[in-house]
């Protein structure tokens, strides 16, 4: 028999996101007191929500202040960068192009809370290669293209993505959360990043991120291929390569 309180709390719960979302929407910095007030709920339940949104990347706080303002997911909406099928439109030429200049796998990664997701993959033609993982979900620390999106977030969004820890994908995979963050501020700086052996053993990657008009991109290019192909040296000498097809791929959007 369904729970009719349960249901018309979750209902309640979503409807009050939602609620927050138009909130923060209308581009102005709001309080938390303000968001309380709006919802007419009590401020512990109001921090819960806009705690939520902040894990997901909807609501962000400003730096220094007790405001909040939308986040880049939901500033990601708005510009439509979101629309994975306009986004895979314009990033299928530029994966064949990758995977024919660099002779390797080329993939491209969002986002998705606390993982990358795969959304397309152009298969590189040698008969020892790595295959696309098209449609996969990989926790974003242990891929290239994940490394390089999250490096575009404020630590404290990277801990709330990961409330309960690391886990090792494979003996290489930095599963320590300060180390992470110190690897991420590394990729920052670069504007690159590395996965030699953190999610398959015996396979490398190399990813920068798609420039957006504004705010943190939202998509990530990466070339991936068997570590005896891909050593760290050609993996960082094929970063301007990469760089080019991400430029173009952000021009075609």
């Amino acid at each position: 028999m369904r729970n009719k309180g349960v249901d018309a709390y979750g209902s309640r719960s979503v409807a009050n996101a939602l609620r927050v979302l138009v909130l923060l929407g209308a581009r102005r910095p709001v309080r938390l007191t303000d968001v309380s007030a709006h919802l007419g709920v009590a401020p512990s339940t109001a921090h819960r929500l806009l705690a939520t949104l902040r894990t997901h990347g909807f609501a962000e706080q400003e730096p220094g202040g007790r405001r909040y303002r939308a986040g880049p997911a939901l500033l990601a909406l708005a510009r439509g960068e979101f629309d994975e099928r306009s986004l895979l439109r314009a990033a299928r030429a530029e994966l064949d192009r990758l995977r024919d200049e660099s002779g390797e796998t080329a993939n491209l990664l969002t986002l998705d809370g606390p993982d990358a997701f795969f959304l397309d993959g152009a298969e590189a033609r040698h008969t020892l290669r790595v295959a696309p993982r098209t449609g996969d979900h990989v926790p974003a620390y242990g891929t290239a293209g994940g490394k390089v999106l999250l490096a575009q977030l404020p630590a404290e969004v990277v801990r709330m993505r990961y409330p309960d820890g690391l886990r090792p994908l494979t003996p290489l995979t930095r599963a320590d959360l300060p180390a992470l963050l110190r690897d991420l501020a590394a990729c920052r700086r670069a504007g690159h990043a590395l996965n030699l052996g953190e999610s398959v053993l015996d396979v490398h990657a190399v990813a920068v991120a798609v420039p957006a008009p504004d705010g943190p991109s939202t998509a990530s290019l990466t070339v991936s291929a068997p570590s005896t192909r891909l050593t760290r040296a050609r993996a960082l000498a094929l970063v301007p390569l990469l760089r080019e097809r991400a430029s173009a791929l952000a021009a075609r959007l």
